[in-house]
């Protein structure tokens, strides 16, 4: 009856295209178009794995109640009338929770047909919109689906397969996503290393600043000891002067004369010494 009256619609809706002109009929194979599609094979091939897990939990559970029931035929005779109904009402308890599994799993509402759904849905929507998009641009009247049972079509020419044309259509949509995507990706690394180089540049900066605020802390307190030690040198040699004046008044012109000789000398000494210090040092560098 379904299929008679999808006949039936595509007749009438034909009628009434071919009474205003021309009509243009296509048609696109669904299961060839999705075989072609690399992300619908990985769809399908996860939900297999998952598929695969739930079933090998469902062999376990029947064969631990498989061998519930060997070990209990063979103890029946050995069991009490409570003992017995005890072990049968395990044994149903547990059919019972392994139907209740099966069901969740590969029900009509279980997650085998809800992870199919949620996985390959996407793939088929991305399928449709292509073929909406080719309707639009090459103006078809009708387009099908051979893989579709429902439809009961006997002969279709290959002229109307424009299943290729889809799979170019999905194929450049998906460049174009891959594009966009490594375009992201590159902008979010170039963000990255900008981000990390201004990250440095600041740790730079402050390092400098934080260098150079050593520096002239540390200047500071150079010119502090040595303004503590210039002040402490012109205090003893006011010192010295006052008693020297001191000292000159309580002398003899003999005595004095000798003294600011002796002064002299020890200036000279002390020039000579100093010579000497710098002949050495200019040694050790030329060394």
């Amino acid at each position: 009856m379904k299929k008679l009256f999808l006949l039936s619609v595509l007749l009438i809706a034909t009628f009434k295209i071919s009474a205003q002109g021309r009509i243009r009929i296509a048609y696109v194979d669904m299961d060839y178009i999705l075989e072609k599609l690399p992300e619908y094979q990985s769809a399908l091939k996860e939900l297999e794995a998952r598929a695969s897990k739930w079933k090998s939990e469902i062999e376990k559970q029947k064969k631990e109640i498989s061998d519930l029931k060997q070990s209990l035929e063979q103890e029946k005779v050995l069991l009490t009338k409570e003992l017995l109904q005890e072990k049968e009402e395990e044994i149903a308890f547990k059919e019972k929770e392994l139907l209740k599994y099966q069901l969740q799993k590969f029900g009509p509402e279980g997650d085998y047909i809800l992870q199919k759904q949620y996985l390959v849905t996407p793939v088929q929507d991305r399928v449709f919109n292509a073929v909406a998009k080719l309707i639009k641009t090459a103006k078809y009247d009708i387009v099908f689906d051979k893989s579709n049972e429902h439809l009961g079509i006997v002969y279709t020419s290959s002229k109307l397969d424009i299943s290729d044309k889809i799979l170019k259509l999905i194929t450049k949509e998906i460049n174009k996503e891959e594009r966009a995507k490594k375009s992201k990706k590159l902008k979010k690394e170039r963000e990255r290393k900008l981000s990390e180089a201004e990250r440095k540049r600041k740790e730079l900066a402050e390092k400098r600043k934080k260098e150079r605020e050593e520096k002239r802390k540390k200047a500071l307190e150079e010119r502090k000891k040595i303004r503590e030690i210039q002040k402490t040198k012109n205090a003893e040699n006011q010192k010295n002067v006052i008693e020297k004046e001191n000292n000159s008044k309580q002398l003899t012109p003999e005595q004095l004369l000798e003294l600011r000789k002796i002064e002299r000398e020890k200036r000279r000494q002390k020039i000579l010494e100093e010579r000497r210090k710098k002949k050495e040092n200019k040694n050790k560098i030329d060394k």
